[in-house]
């Protein structure tokens, strides 16, 4: 019972004493250490801090607008070449008042077979000079055009090819006996691509 009654003496004094104005406390509160970085890449420097700035919050960028790109114009077609018509003319000379093909002219046409297989259309005119009588001589024009056409199917040329057999009699060319003029005229149209 006395350390009770002490006990409160010693409070109750306390409590009778007047209290001094505290004028300045100082206290020692340990803060949260954090680490603050200053610069980028290769130059970045971090460092420990009780004080480092609070962290900012991320902004994106606006969406920018989409881009319209100019429309390319619009390419025209090129042209399409237009194939190149050629015609070409070659003469099958025959005897006189003849209309078998000579040795001559099997070579002269021959040598015109790559062109005649490349032919889109063939004519075919047959022509005599002015030696002898007119309906003869019709005649004679008309057989050497006979002749040739079927020298050229038995080269290869496609029947219908050949659109055109005909006769031009009686050359009136002088002179009277006008060995030219004894002869068919193979007119072929040729079609090739332009370059």
């Amino acid at each position: 019972m006395r350390v009770g009654l002490a006990w409160s003496v010693l409070l109750s004094g306390c409590a009778l004493q007047p209290l001094e104005p505290v004028t300045s406390v100082s206290v020692e509160v340990a803060l949260p250490l954090g680490i603050a970085q200053t610069g980028h890449d290769m130059e970045a420097v971090y460092r420990l801090c009780a004080d480092c700035p609070a962290p900012t919050r991320k902004v994106l960028a606006p969406i920018a607008p989409p881009i319209r790109l100019a429309e390319a114009p619009k390419a025209q077609p090129a042209p399409v070449p237009q194939p190149k018509e050629e015609r070409i003319t070659r003469a099958v000379h025959f005897s006189f008042a003849s209309s078998k093909l000579t040795a001559e002219a099997r070579r002269t046409l021959d040598a015109m077979r790559p062109l005649l297989l490349e032919a889109r259309s063939i004519g075919l005119s047959g022509h005599t000079d002015r030696v002898g009588a007119p309906a003869f001589n019709r005649k004679l024009a008309a057989r050497r055009a006979e002749t040739v056409k079927r020298a050229l199917l038995d080269l290869g040329v496609p029947g219908e090819r050949i659109v055109r057999v005909e006769s031009a009699c009686c050359v009136e060319d002088p002179p009277r006996v006008n060995p030219p003029a004894r002869r068919t005229d193979v007119e072929m149209l040729i079609v090739r691509p332009t370059p």
